[in-house]
């Protein structure tokens, strides 16, 4: 059963639609860890003098500043990772739906590995029968 480049096309593009959904989903759940780290970083100054030194992470360089200094940046920062995280599960709606309307115009149906599991031992039964039916013969005995 050979699929046609047709077919083919539209499992190719059928499967990028669905590692591009993979990839922001991965990207949402990256940044959600970061601004929960922001989240937990603000706690913990919050309850910290705002005088008080302490060092902050810029890229490559690690920055010596004061609490009440540091503590907008990383507010700002944790604003913008939540702003970039709803950006995000936008375009993953997006592309769900995408998915979706592109399935049911292309008839394309997800097969569950229980249905493949049911759908071979199907075929193994089948065969099991067949085999059985063709070793049935005729027993004569000499009298």
């Amino acid at each position: 059963m050979n699929a046609g480049p047709r077919e083919q096309e539209l499992l190719a593009e059928f499967q990028n639609k669905r590692e591009r959904i993979q990839l922001t989903w991965s990207k949402i759940t990256e940044l959600a860890a970061e601004a929960t780290e922001h989240k937990l970083v603000l706690e913990a100054l919050d309850k910290v003098d705002k005088g008080r030194k302490c060092f902050r992470l810029v890229g490559d360089v690690l920055v010596e500043r004061t609490v009440g200094e540091t503590m907008p940046a990383v507010k700002k920062n944790k604003e913008n990772l939540e702003a970039t995280i709803n950006t995000l599960q936008q375009q993953l709606n997006s592309q769900k739906k995408d998915l979706t309307e592109f399935q049911t115009k292309h008839n394309i149906r997800v097969r569950t590995e229980s249905e493949v599991a049911a759908e071979e031992a199907a075929k193994a039964k089948e065969a099991a029968k067949a085999k059985a039916a063709s070793a049935q013969g005729v027993l004569v005995s000499k009298s």
